[in-house]
């Protein structure tokens, strides 16, 4: 029996592959085509310290997690947080995307900007054509 980092190592798929981190390194236009469905959304608990004293300001917070259809599986994630912006409540996405998701770099590009914030930059890019908001809320009203 192969070990799994042996058999991601043998997968050498045109628009594909998987690293030693375990990441899937796809190309940018396979990417672009790629739609994620909501997978799960929750909200995290209020920190134990502040769940007894009154008149606290607090922020409410949580994090999200989609993936893709067919192979390979790409998965997305994100922390948010419930904001009251322009008389209305919206999630809003706060800090880094974590993914299983890397991109081919040519060698022009990988000597232009560092991978993981061209990394960051498409994941963003994909989150911004994504719906999210009204799942989220669906979720953790639920």
């Amino acid at each position: 029996m192969q070990k799994k980092r042996d058999i991601n190592m043998d997968n050498n798929d045109v628009c594909h592959t998987n690293g030693v981190d375990y990441r899937v390194k796809v190309d940018l236009d396979f990417f672009k085509d790629v739609e994620f469905t909501h997978l799960y959304s929750a909200a995290h608990a209020e920190p134990e310290n502040l769940r007894f004293q009154g008149g606290v300001m607090t922020a409410i917070t949580g994090y999200t997690e989609w993936v893709s259809h067919g192979f390979p599986v790409l998965s997305i994630g994100w922390d948010w947080e419930l904001r009251y912006e322009n008389a209305n409540c919206q999630y809003v996405k706060i800090g880094p995307v974590f993914s299983n998701i890397a991109f081919h770099m040519d060698e022009k590009l990988q000597n232009e900007i560092d991978e993981e914030t061209y990394v960051q930059r498409q994941l963003d890019s994909k989150i911004a054509e994504i719906d999210w908001n009204e799942k989220i809320f669906q979720s953790i009203t639920q």
